[in-house]
């Protein structure tokens, strides 16, 4: 910890971009979930722990196995209504937190928060074109904090709300 740079009057842009995405998740009201406040304290975390290199780090940290990949996305599926965790992910990876978000981002392209919320959009797109469930019910299915975070970031990933894309999707259309 001695080592860390001591930054005064100084700022950087990684971390206030990670700050100002917590920032403006909470100021249209949504309950962050903790797997993305613990990855942005990770990432945070990683970032002021680079400062004092010259060069950031550029070595591989490899791919999850097979069996380890298919033992996360089991528990994300199983557990899709819950608030996951980075660590609950990592614990089930059998790995520090850290190095399973690198790992998981390695193997599928996506750091573990969008790759949950991906899959809980998926699941909900399901859930519209197949049921007739309200969409609060959907959002509370799906694991979002409230349907207004549901049909925001919903919006924001598919380009449509809920609604439309059940209008437009649905069987009857």
């Amino acid at each position: 910890m001695s080592d860390l740079p001591i930054l005064v009057n100084k700022s950087d842009g990684v971390v206030s971009a990670l700050l100002r995405s917590l920032r403006a998740e909470m100021a249209f009201g949504h309950k962050p979930d903790t797997l993305y406040v613990e990855h942005l304290v990770a990432l945070a975390s990683l970032r002021v722990a680079s400062m004092d290199r010259a060069q950031p780090s550029t070595a591989s940290h490899g791919c999850l196995g097979r069996r380890t990949l298919a033992r996360v996305r089991d528990y994300i599926d199983a557990h899709m209504k819950s608030d996951i965790s980075l660590s609950d992910l990592a614990t089930i990876a059998g790995m520090a937190a850290d190095t399973f978000a690198r790992r998981f981002k390695a193997t599928t392209g996506r750091a573990p928060y969008a790759y949950v919320i991906e899959e809980r959009v998926r699941r909900a797109e399901s859930l519209l074109r197949e049921s007739e469930l309200p969409i609060s019910v959907i959002a509370f299915h799906c694991g979002f904090s409230s349907q207004s975070h549901f049909t925001s970031t919903f919006g924001r990933l598919r380009g449509m709300t809920p609604r439309v894309y059940r209008a437009h999707f649905s069987p009857e259309s």
